[in-house]
């Protein structure tokens, strides 16, 4: 066995470090949250390097006395608690004494701080753990903190931080959080001399115009609650505000910025009935309660919290939440969605006058259980019709874009029957059919295979294929069955056809140059410091497709020119779907960008389920299915062909065995 060592203090404190410090974010974190525990209504924080090469944090508030400072710095040492007991009644951001320790542990530190009590300042430095000498310093009240060199003395670790951009991007977000959080300190954040953001310390709604601006500000909803030892206040966004990712989404409790699936999840709930999907609410929610109704002595980083009573707290959120939406239908615009239940639609009241009331007053005793027949899932999906409606960008009823709106031509000749039939059909069928989803369960029953990554009817060429090829029939207007040899194949019409018109959009992608298509009016795309920080970092392959783009202020970018190969496009709805993945995507490929655009326009106008093709337009769709060469998948993956041998009838039948 080997020999046990006692790790050295300035070994175990590196390790511990790694728990509270792993990035510039983490000590910015630390430190603003000390500033706040200490009174402070005033924060400056400024960082070089994306916080790798200097952060530094200065506050009005009660300072440090003299003869605390070296002990400030000692593992373990804190001002929040005394006992284990005290865990329980906790109501600083602090407690933990280990965020002094831990950056002095990994950096190199200068630490300014007067104590109102005291009548100088004091300056120490303490670099990798090792203390300099402590001399008396001139200072106004408060105290000034600068980390320096972060990670110096561990080189492994220095490796793994992101760039400073990155970093930077990182430090933005917490402090974003912290504004919201505390919204009556005044809080400005300086990243390479210059202001990212600057709050005044007055109120939540100033806090959050300091952080998103004043066009959230303006799709906000107000809410306000009290129940038992729980109170409610914060802002919700309307129904139609709807964001790309949940980076837009706060939870505070009792002043502290949390991550809590369970908070998520009664908000989810409640906004179910009004999005689509994909699609996630705002919020910032302010909520406070007992400190015994809540632990937050879980984790290290403070953000990770525990309580109670879940249900109480689950069912708090969601009631209050859901009555506001319900109450703010009153008030909004005319375009937002509301939660109007059938009843309400088609009351006797809203559908007849008077006279029409008492000639049907007869019947409606006759048919007392009789309903409308309209049920709340219809109304919600008109809803969700309204939402997608709202989506659309504003642009798009601009003349110059009525060139996006025509279909693609994947015909390689004039001579194509797919072009003259097939597309020409295209033109004339409503946009709004649905492709038939298949049954998950009954294909499981099915004992037939979805034939993939193979060819189908390789031999067919021209006329020919009708020597070959016999056309059985169709089923339900949607699938044609086709007979070859000794063989059956069954073919989903809109899923071969959406195939087809998808691999055609991509081979324009690769044989067309570039072209980019001006706008009358640049577009303002909004987004936070994580969203700008993705799209800067996968900016050179966004402007590849045609995209004009350039930052425009601190969080929003302006677009100036659009593909023009990418027809039917929403400028709104394809960064929402660029931004939707940026957590679990660091770069993104020029093709990954249209690579969803292209299925969703392919699906737009393939012909759909339920459209009566005529023999020559099958022929059509057979013969290019052949030619082509396909991949037997739609572009969302689900086979469009099903093969049959004669002999697996033959077994169904007990013909053989």
């Amino acid at each position: 066995m080997a020999i046990i060592n006692i790790l050295e203090p300035s070994v175990f404190n590196k390790i511990a470090a790694g728990e509270v410090v792993d990035r510039p974010a983490s000590i910015v974190k630390e430190l603003v949250e000390n500033s706040i525990d200490a009174g402070s209504t005033m924060i400056v924080v400024e960082i070089e390097n994306g916080g790798i090469s200097c952060i530094e944090v200065s506050d009005n508030g009660c300072g440090i006395e003299k003869s605390e400072v070296k002990k400030a710095f000692l593992p373990h040492s804190t001002s929040k608690i005394k006992t284990a007991e005290d865990l329980e009644d906790i109501v600083t951001l602090g407690f933990r004494g280990e965020a002094l320790a831990s950056i002095a542990a990994v950096s190199q530190v200068t630490l300014i701080t007067k104590h109102n009590q005291d009548e100088t300042g004091t300056q120490i430095e303490v670099s990798g753990g090792e203390f300099g000498e402590q001399i008396d310093k001139g200072s106004p009240c408060g105290t000034y903190i600068k980390v320096k060199n972060l990670f110096y003395n561990i080189p492994v670790r220095q490796r793994f931080l992101k760039k400073p951009k990155q970093e930077e991007s990182e430090v933005s977000e917490i402090i974003s959080r912290l504004i919201l959080s505390n919204p009556e300190v005044a809080i400005k954040f300086i990243a390479d001399g210059k202001i990212v953001y600057n709050s005044n310390g007055k109120s939540l709604s100033d806090a959050i115009y300091a952080v998103y601006g004043a066009n959230t500000l303006q799709n906000l909803i107000h809410i306000s609650n009290e129940k038992d030892d729980l109170i409610i206040d914060g802002y919700i966004g309307k129904p139609s505000f709807t964001k790309p990712n949940r980076t837009y989404q706060t939870v505070i409790i009792n002043g502290r910025y949390v991550t809590s699936p369970l908070i998520n999840a009664a908000l989810s709930r409640v906004y179910e009935d009004y999005m689509l999907k994909r699609a996630y609410p705002f919020y910032v929610l302010n909520i406070q309660m007992p400190p015994e109704m809540v632990d937050v002595n879980v984790h290290p980083n403070k953000k990770e919290v525990k309580f109670q009573d879940s249900q109480q707290i689950f069912g708090f959120v969601l009631h209050t939440v859901d009555d506001a939406l319900i109450e703010s239908r009153n008030n909004i615009n005319e375009n937002e969605p509301s939660r109007l239940k059938a009843d309400e639609i088609f009351s006797k009241n809203n559908l007849y006058n008077d006279e029409q009331k008492c000639a049907l007053s007869d019947e409606n005793n006759t048919h007392s259980d009789e309903k409308t027949g309209v049920s709340d899932d219809f109304i919600q999906k008109d809803t969700d019709l309204i939402n997608l409606e709202n989506s659309i960008n504003a642009l798009s009823n601009i003349t110059f874009m009525q060139n996006f709106n025509t279909t693609p031509n994947i015909s390689e000749s004039s001579n194509d029957v797919m072009s003259e039939i097939i597309l020409d059909k295209l033109n004339n069928i409503s946009q709004l059919g649905q492709p038939i989803e298949p049954d998950k369960k009954e294909i499981e029953k099915f004992q037939p295979k979805p034939i993939l990554n193979q060819f189908m009817f390789k031999n067919i060429e021209g006329d020919l294929s009708r020597q070959e090829v016999k056309i059985v029939g169709k089923i339900f207007n949607t699938f044609i069955i086709v007979e070859v040899s000794e063989k059956v194949y069954i073919i989903d019409q809109h899923a071969a056809h959406e195939r087809m018109l998808y691999d055609s959009l991509l081979l324009s992608l690769k044989k067309v140059e570039t072209c980019a298509q001006p706008l009358l009016l640049p577009y303002m795309l909004e987004v936070n410091n994580k969203e700008k920080q993705f799209i800067l970092d996968n900016l050179e392959n966004i402007e590849k497709l045609g995209f004009e783009i350039e930052l425009f202020g601190n969080n929003s970018f302006k677009i100036s020119t659009i593909p023009y190969n990418l027809p039917d496009l929403q400028i709104s709805e394809f960064f929402s779907k660029v931004l939707q993945d940026m957590d679990t995507i660091l770069n993104l490929k020029d093709k990954d960008l249209v690579l969803e655009h292209f299925a969703q326009t392919a699906c737009k106008h393939a012909v759909k389920g339920g459209d009566d093709l005529k023999d020559e337009e099958i022929w059509a769709l057979l013969s290019k299915v052949a030619t082509q060469g396909v991949q037997l998948q739609c572009p969302h993956g689900r086979p469009f062909v099903i093969e049959l041998k004669r002999s697996d009838v033959d077994k169904w039948f007990k013909r053989i065995v």
